[in-house]
């Protein structure tokens, strides 16, 4: 397992323990500390399938405890689905003859499908079938033997069938994990919320398919004939509701031109604005916001779509470092002592709160002035 590969499987773990520690019981949560410590001690010499292998259920878990229940969703309401999208017709489809299905996380935020099809089947997923999640297609493929050179064994079906994908990654991602990554490629793709008109972006989901269930059937709209009489066919057959989603509705909703009204806006020179920021960096980076935010392993970075100012937060020593384009002089809070005993440093200078905020005021306005 590569270092990069393990960062990342460390921080959602992280996230797993800590906002869905009701969902584990005390022996579990202390398996997954192991594997975690594991990770971080000695990751090298762990097998990427092995490690997922061990923490698959839980993540499952997380997936069945986000998704939106189907039978309760009313149009207009915000929802996440994982839907698989058929590639033949209605009347081939046979779910008994597939070993793994390839589906995609869908939400009120962003609907793009393979092959942007108006249609799919809606998918249960739990731990029983979770096998693989990711925000880019993974080409899985499970055959009977490896005749895919290059392939990478990703995980294994109930049934011992091996799952192979194009490369190594992190496997287990989080549903709002894989949705903020799809809007973020989206937007910088096409431009904007939901539409898809340069690019198509969509996740894969890869579930064992001897225990995956159709919970429904979704249909897009606008949508053709054709996509409709192939909705309708795979609700008979699968004896499930059909229900239709106007993506024009959520469009309207989340537009950027609607949103520029609503849009927040932090400055990254006041010192209560910065430790807001820090305290609440999770939330603020699903805002529609001024801020551009890179969370990774131990540090945060945050910048202003200006590029004039950015803060660094390193999470392991309780520090913010503040940066100004081009120039020379750093900025630093300590808060490693807690929010009452903040120390703030001008190169490696000792200075009250009210300095720092006047220097850090005087090289804003510099900026300004450029």
């Amino acid at each position: 397992m590569t270092e990069e590969i393990a960062k990342d499987l460390i921080k959602n773990i992280q996230i797993l323990l800590k906002n869905y520690r009701s969902l584990l019981n005390k022996e579990e949560y202390i398996k997954i500390k192991k594997i975690e410590f594991d990770l971080i001690h000695n990751s090298l010499s762990l097998e990427l399938e092995d490690i997922n292998k061990q923490l698959r259920p839980f993540f499952g878990r997380v997936w069945d405890h986000e998704l939106t229940n189907f039978d309760d969703f009313q149009v207009g309401g915000n929802f996440k689905f994982v839907i698989t999208v058929p590639t033949v017709d209605s009347s081939f489809y046979d779910k008994s003859n597939k070993d793994i299905i390839s589906s995609s996380l869908i939400t009120n935020k962003h609907m793009g499908t393979f092959n942007r099809k108006n249609y799919g089947l809606v998918c249960n997923v739990d731990a029983s079938n979770f096998l693989i999640s990711s925000s880019f297609d993974i080409h899985g493929v499970c055959p009977k033997e490896n005749d895919y050179p290059g392939y990478i064994h990703l995980a294994t079906t109930a049934d011992g069938h091996k799952v192979f994908g194009k490369k190594a990654f992190n496997t287990l991602k989080l549903p709002t994990e894989i949705e903020m990554e799809l809007i973020k490629q989206n937007i910088k793709e096409n431009g904007d919320f939901i539409l898809e008109d340069y690019k198509n972006i969509y996740s894969d989901i890869t579930l064992d398919a001897k225990s995956t269930n159709f919970l429904g059937v979704i249909l897009f709209e606008p949508y053709n004939e054709y996509e409709q009489k192939e909705a309708e066919a795979l609700a008979q057959k699968y004896n499930v509701e059909l229900k239709i989603i106007p993506k024009k509705l959520y469009y309207n909703k989340l537009s950027l031109a609607s949103e520029k009204e609503n849009k927040h806006y932090y400055d990254l020179t006041n010192i209560d604005t910065i430790l807001f920021i820090a305290e609440h960096v999770e939330d603020i980076s699903h805002e529609f916001s001024n801020l551009i935010i890179e969370n990774t392993y131990s540090i945060i970075n945050i910048k202003e779509e200006t590029n004039k100012e950015k803060i660094s937060i390193n999470k392991n020593l309780n520090i913010i470092n503040i940066y100004f384009t081009n120039d020379m002089d750093y900025f630093k809070i300590d808060f490693s002592m807690g929010k009452d005993s903040l120390v703030f440093i001008l190169n490696d200078e000792l200075i009250t709160k009210n300095e720092f905020q006047e220097e850090l005021i005087k090289k804003k306005e510099i900026n300004m002035s450029r």
